[in-house]
């Protein structure tokens, strides 16, 4: 019986009162009592689907059955959380939401190699040889072991795939203006090797689909670490361009900050002849940067770069490792400072997929993917969270966070900040010389139908041979025409010299 007619629902609910009862009491509901609960926040606090353009959320929740091993910092527990806030707030109602289906091999082979697709395929915890050449040549193993072979990896690997793939054809057929996934962001695989606690790169993936329709992506990564993997991707081409956010230097440990690449002076090839070069973009940060010093090189930069190179999509890592009191990362950020990113990219209407990324304190990683999703969608959630949500617990205490979307996430570690004022201009200066190699990018859409980004190079390369070719004959034939013109001696009655 609908909660609606037998009065289940009115009994906890006044007419101007939300659900107060916590979540062991919420799960003895019927579905369709859960639902009107629901329902009634979202109307309450006026979330609904955006006027003038289309959010689409892209999440398929076997994800999050997977496990890296109990001390690997790498917790697809994030997911579950990051899901539970956006259902109880009621935000599935203001966006499309999808449950795509895992990529198959050969969509994953559009980039990788398919012999490391095949090991990724077949490995297992029990078949895993750690003295195996393969094993090491494709990133497995060593002293880190960053990237664990555990069970279901190729399940994982395909899903969170799966969705940027599913997301980003929303954005080539039109069906989304906004376009997310959170189980993706994987930026440190190559094209043959697992690293940095990712094995297959689904950006590349997602972008490769959308140069399909596009003739210009702009992808940009915030997570603490830098977008290695996509860079080096598409450091070939002038249809991508990168822009990276993250720190840069020497760890606690006094080792390299992984992946320890993305100095300010990275731009991409060497040589000049070569499409790629001045089309990477790398803003290295020190320790400790807080919320307004953030803001302004994001914006100062990321405006910049978007009316220089003028992309036709946008592709943002929204990895939250970048946050205060991660258990890796080193800035001290808050959530609302993190989400001002996607405002300010939002704020420039140009079709974006917006995936995860890094991440290590999963009840933060939480909080802030949920309030850029009510971001997404023009929405403002209110502090206190639902009682309603599963795992609470999480949330709950000093130490927590407190029981609120915004807490303030300083209240555990703080790391001091050696970023100064003339520093960051001084880097902003740097970065905008950057920009003036940048000569502009193709205006032609080709249709790629899935081609690499190898193959639509070595075919422009074809055209503009042909082209060159074309030219050089038409000059050709021009210079042979002036001749006979003379030789003719072409007069004003008409006659015409001895040929």
């Amino acid at each position: 019986m609908n909660g609606q007619e037998n009065g289940i629902v009115q009994e906890w609910l006044s007419p101007n009162d939300t659900f107060q009862e916590d979540f062991s009491v919420f799960k003895t509901l019927s579905a369709d009592e859960q639902q009107a609960i629901i329902r009634r926040e979202a109307e309450q606090y006026g979330l609904e689907k955006p006027q003038g353009y289309n959010v689409s959320f892209h999440y398929n929740a076997h994800v999050e059955y997977h496990h890296f091993g109990s001390s690997h910092p790498m917790k697809p527990w994030r997911l579950t959380l990051t899901k539970q806030l956006v259902l109880a707030y009621g935000l599935e109602y203001t966006m499309d939401c999808y449950e795509p289906r895992p990529a198959n091999f050969n969509e994953l082979a559009v980039f990788h190699d398919r012999e490391y697709l095949s090991f990724l395929s077949q490995v297992t915890p029990q078949n895993a040889k750690p003295d195996d050449p393969a094993y090491l040549a494709f990133g497995f193993g060593g002293e880190s072991n960053d990237c664990p072979v555990f069970d279901g990896l190729w399940n994982y690997v395909s899903i969170y795939s799966g969705a940027s793939i599913n997301a980003a054809n929303n954005l080539n057929n039109k069906q989304s203006d906004i376009a997310i996934n959170w189980s993706g962001g994987l930026h440190h695989a190559k094209k043959n090797l697992a690293s940095g606690f990712c094995y297959i790169n689904d950006i590349v993936l997602a972008i490769q689909l959308l140069l399909t329709n596009n003739p210009r992506v702009l992808y940009i990564d915030i997570d603490v670490h830098h977008g290695d993997g996509v860079e080096a991707a598409f450091e070939s081409t002038d249809r991508v361009f990168t822009l990276s956010y993250h720190k840069y230097g020497i760890d606690r440990n006094g080792y390299p900050f992984f992946p320890g690449t993305g100095n300010i002076t990275e731009m991409g090839p060497a040589d000049p002849t070569n499409r790629g070069k001045g089309h990477s973009l790398n803003i290295p940060i020190d320790d400790g940067i807080d919320d307004e010093q953030y803001k302004w090189l994001f914006k100062t930069v990321t405006s910049a770069v978007i009316e220089k190179y003028n992309p036709t999509a946008i592709v943002l890592q929204s990895g939250a490792d970048s946050l205060g009191g991660d258990r890796l990362g080193r800035f001290n950020l808050n959530i609302k400072a993190h989400g001002f990113c996607v405002e300010t990219v939002k704020s420039y209407g140009r079709p974006l997929l917006l995936i995860g990324g890094g991440g290590y304190t999963p009840r933060n990683v939480a909080r802030t993917w949920c309030h850029e999703t009510a971001v997404c969608v023009g929405a403002e959630l209110h502090n206190e969270l639902p009682t309603h949500i599963p795992y609470i617990q999480a949330f709950e205490g000093a130490e927590n966070g407190g029981g609120i979307l915004y807490p303030d996430l300083h209240n555990t570690k703080r790391h001091d900040n050696l970023n100064n004022q003339d520093n960051l201009h001084k880097l902003v200066t740097q970065a905008l010389e950057n920009l003036r190699y940048l000569e502009g990018a193709p205006s032609v859409v080709c249709n790629t139908m899935g081609l690499t980004e190898e193959q639509i190079m070595k075919i422009r390369d074809m055209v503009d041979k042909e082209l060159e070719d074309e030219a050089e004959d038409r000059g050709t034939l021009s210079v042979e025409n002036t001749r006979r013109r003379k030789e003719r001696g072409t007069g004003g009655r008409g006659e015409r010299g001895l040929r």
